[in-house]
């Protein structure tokens, strides 16, 4: 009789570690199990945390090792208990992944630009798609070109030759007078080296963390900065998942790294 409950536990340890595709000892199981429980509790008092986090909290606990805690950490994830939110960070709110749509200008824009300048890298997106973050809502009829620094201006003069109306990095003053957003042009923009993109009906587009940063630092973005620039941050880390490593990183190309941990030293308060 005192046998038969150690051979259960063994038949349901296995049982579920077949189910997981792998295969532990029962005495290994039963320790990531308590280790599993630990992490469940932290993440429900905690909603956005780091590995660090855990280990400095539980260092010294029964089984509580790092190894330990990134296979459970793993097996959390794919079974979306937890999400990964940047490396080394998780939460457990499962959250939209932002998925910009081209428009058909857009789409026909970058297919012409890649045919004319095929070795160039280019980010294109319709204003439309910033809606979508703003608090008070501006019509923006705008297309935003981004290219590689050195080949900007021969992409503005290519696109102004065929007839487009368009301004090369224009400043707030140019915005207010000339280039007004319910009308239709296109704005030619340096594309900052290892900018997030993403590739959406075969156009490389923005991820959510690249028009975050974007928003802070571009002039012509200057009617979405102020007290304007937090809600839509308050509403993207609301409503999307947010990579913060991907995000952290850009902002640094950007030189607002500081800004943006600050940020999000306040939402975490």
């Amino acid at each position: 009789m005192t046998g038969s409950p150690q051979i259960k536990i063994s038949a349901i340890a296995l049982h579920r570690c077949r189910n997981l595709d792998t295969f532990v000892p029962v005495k290994q199981y039963v320790k990531e199990m308590s280790v599993n429980n630990i992490i469940v509790d932290y993440a429900k008092a905690n909603k956005e945390f780091r590995t660090q986090d855990l280990l400095s909290r539980f260092a010294g606990e029964t089984g509580f090792s790092e190894k330990t805690l990134s296979w459970t950490l793993h097996r959390l994830v794919s079974e979306r208990k937890l999400y990964r939110i940047g490396r080394g960070r998780y939460t457990t709110e499962s959250k939209q992944v932002f998925s910009p749509r081209p428009n058909a200008k857009a789409v026909r824009l970058y297919k012409r630009l890649k045919a004319e300048f095929p070795l160039l890298s280019f980010c294109v997106y319709n204003g439309e798609i910033l809606a979508e973050l703003q608090h008070h809502l501006s019509y923006n009829n705008n297309i935003y070109v981004e290219t590689e620094r050195d080949a900007a201006e021969a992409v503005f003069h290519s696109l102004q030759d065929s007839g487009e109306r368009t301004f090369l990095t224009p400043k707030e003053e140019w915005i207010s007078t000339y280039i007004h957003l319910d009308k239709k042009s296109v704005i030619v923009k340096p594309l900052v080296s290892e900018s997030p993109l993403q590739e959406v009906q075969g156009v490389k587009m923005p991820e959510i963390e690249k028009l975050l940063v974007d928003i802070q630092c571009d002039k012509d973005f200057f009617y979405l900065q102020g007290q304007e620039s937090i809600y839509i941050m308050d509403h993207a880390f609301a409503m999307y998942a947010i990579h913060i490593n991907r995000l952290l990183r850009y902002a640094g190309r950007r030189n607002i790294k500081a800004k943006i941990e600050d940020y999000i030293k306040q939402k975490n308060r």
